[in-house]
């Protein structure tokens, strides 16, 4: 199973992507990080092993830059308007599939708010963030993996025994909002995080 899914949108993040990519693969082992630029082999059929991939994460992440809300196609419509938009879908996915949701704000970008939103993805504005910051980069790392290993089993290098990081019960001193959490975070405006449920079962809604 694919622990982390990186969601980012190419023109705003994609360097960031990367870099999160590296550092999360080194800290949970590449098989637990997925990013499509480096997870999906050459020859592949896109959509179908995207979404596989999707389902099988436990936790998304989603990058917002300055430029993420506002960003246009070729016919000057913004792209997250578009339904088809891989970047939405997979937002969507994540918060009806009860997926672990976290906002990553790229160097001072802000949430946006729900009424900016398409309505199926409105409640990414609910969801308590981190920073990814350039020049804080190796401090917000240290944050973003410090939240991940309550939800995905650290990396078992040969000379390391199990590791007590791998179970959910260490805790952040700041919550993580999220779609199906069972940790004890919180949403932005202090609401209880809902309880777990068990991701969806093949055959079930696509």
């Amino acid at each position: 199973m694919t622990g982390v899914f990186i969601n980012y949108r190419t023109g705003d993040g994609q360097d960031m992507a990367v870099l999160l990519n590296e550092r999360l693969r080194d800290v949970f082992g590449k098989e637990r990080v997925f990013l499509d630029s480096t997870g999906l082999p050459a020859g592949h059929h896109f959509p179908p092993e995207l979404k596989r991939r999707l389902r099988d994460s436990h936790v998304l992440l989603v990058l917002l830059g300055r430029q993420w809300l506002d960003l246009q196609d070729s016919e000057g419509n913004r792209r997250i308007d578009n339904r088809k938009d891989y970047v939405r879908y997979e937002i969507r996915k994540s918060i009806k599939w009860k997926k672990v949701v976290l906002p990553v704000l790229l160097d001072g970008a802000s949430l946006p708010n729900a009424e900016d939103l398409p309505p199926d993805i409105a409640r990414l504005s609910e969801f308590q963030f981190r920073h990814l910051r350039s020049r804080e980069a190796d401090n917000d790392l240290a944050e973003i993996v410090a939240v991940l290993r309550q939800h995905i089993p650290v990396r078992q290098r040969p000379s390391q025994g199990p590791s007590r990081s791998t179970t959910n019960s260490a805790k952040t001193r700041r919550g993580v909002a999220v779609a199906g959490d069972n940790s004890s975070g919180t949403y932005n405006d202090n609401r209880s995080v809902p309880p777990v449920r068990r991701p969806p079962q093949p055959g079930e809604d696509e």
